[in-house]
């Protein structure tokens, strides 16, 4: 038995631990992972019992690391709220200077919502309204958030480099573009997540070496867990996991396979794989379900891809005629919000699955991929 990708199998394998560890863990699991890693690596040349040994490994490392965190909870908290408290400071000094650029009350919310991840000004009617449409995801900072500055970056820099000679000189300006925004973002584990990955992702780019985007997404999942394994209990860090998960085993073939090649039909395709993905564990969480969560998605991401552009400039080049230009496309977006709220009959509410139900619908969601994935590869092979 020789075990392939092993971050896609030891990530998962960690994550069961964590678990387990819930309510089991204690200091005996620590000098097992310890001994089960001598073994496994003394044993190599034994492939199956080697395996067996690593596996083992890998679930009593996530017990061993539950229970370590449990101990150490208070120090990783006064460290986890002071940089917090950082982020926070420069997230009112960048909203103050999106203030003095001339936006209005409304404006500045929404926009140091959308770019800041800074959601102290947004009322509750505001907020009720983005979650009735099912856009509420477009306020929470996410990889989708990132992935928009990064796209500026590729652009820019990232594409024209990646083969040059001195591309290893422009790593570390990159780096620090994103774990800088990350920061005064305030540090959210969806933004970490994503940071992860962009990093990973450019370090493999300029390496040229195609790395599988499902491996970036376990190591990024892995390195998250290992410093901070209680991370697996965020509702954050669930549904934005779950999403790219499901963009990277589902999206990707689809647009393969039905060719996609218009903006708005990739969009629409990308927001339906998405909302699958995270449906069911957000109705377990919130008990609503949007409708036309996807159609409005085609809408809002690139309305909301223009506001983060255009608060960027506002906050590197204060100009009254670009905060005169955001204010307006911000409130392009809260009429068809308003608009498409007031629309009755869009969302299904009083929802409540048991966990075991929506474990189930995972099930059988991963069953119908994996039944596809074969049936795709065998057409191409015949092919």
């Amino acid at each position: 038995m020789i075990i392939r990708q092993p971050i896609i199998w030891a990530t998962p394998l960690y994550i069961i631990g964590i678990l387990l560890g819930s309510s089991l863990s204690g200091i005996f699991f620590v000098y097992a992972s310890l001994a089960l890693l001598v073994a496994g690596t003394l044993l190599k040349g034994r492939t199956f019992v080697a395996d067996m040994l690593l596996f083992a490994f890998w679930i009593s490392l996530g017990m061993a690391r539950i229970g370590m965190e449990r101990e150490m909870s208070s120090e990783n908290n006064t460290y986890y709220k002071a940089v917090c408290q950082k982020a926070q400071e420069q997230q009112e000094i960048m909203t103050e200077r999106l203030r003095d650029a001339g936006l209005d009350e409304e404006a500045l919310s929404v926009s140091s919502a959308l770019l800041l991840g800074h959601k102290a000004g947004l009322d509750k009617e505001t907020r009720k309204k983005y979650a009735h449409v099912g856009a509420s995801h477009l306020l929470a900072l996410s990889g989708m958030h990132l992935g928009i500055i990064y796209g500026i970056l590729y652009i820019l820099f990232i594409r024209r480099i990646r083969y040059s000679e001195w591309r290893w000189f422009w790593l570390p300006p990159i780096l620090l573009t994103i774990w800088g925004y990350a920061f005064i973002a305030g540090m959210p584990i969806s933004l970490v997540r994503a940071g992860i990955m962009f990093s990973l992702a450019t370090i493999a780019m300029l390496a040229q070496n195609d790395t599988p985007p499902l491996h970036i997404l376990a190591l990024s999942a892995l390195v998250i867990l290992l410093f901070s394994p209680c991370a697996l209990y965020s509702i954050g860090f669930q549904l934005s996991f779950l999403a790219v998960f499901f963009i990277i085993v589902l999206y990707q073939p689809l647009k393969e396979k039905l060719k996609l090649g218009n903006f708005f039909t990739e969009m629409f395709v990308l927001s339906i794989v998405a909302q699958l993905g995270t449906a069911p564990l957000s109705i377990f969480y919130f008990h609503t379900f949007p409708l036309i969560g996807a159609i409005i998605s085609v809408i809002l991401i690139p309305l909301t891809t223009l506001i983060i552009y255009l608060g960027l400039l506002t906050l590197l080049l204060p100009n009254g005629c670009i905060a005169w230009l955001l204010t307006i496309v911000i409130k392009t977006q809260e009429w068809l919000v308003d608009t498409i709220a007031g629309i009755p009959y869009t969302t299904i509410t009083d929802l409540y699955p048991t966990w075991w139900q929506v474990m189930l619908v995972y099930l059988l969601l991963l069953c119908i991929i994996a039944r596809s994935h074969i049936h795709w590869e065998r057409e191409d092979f015949n092919l």
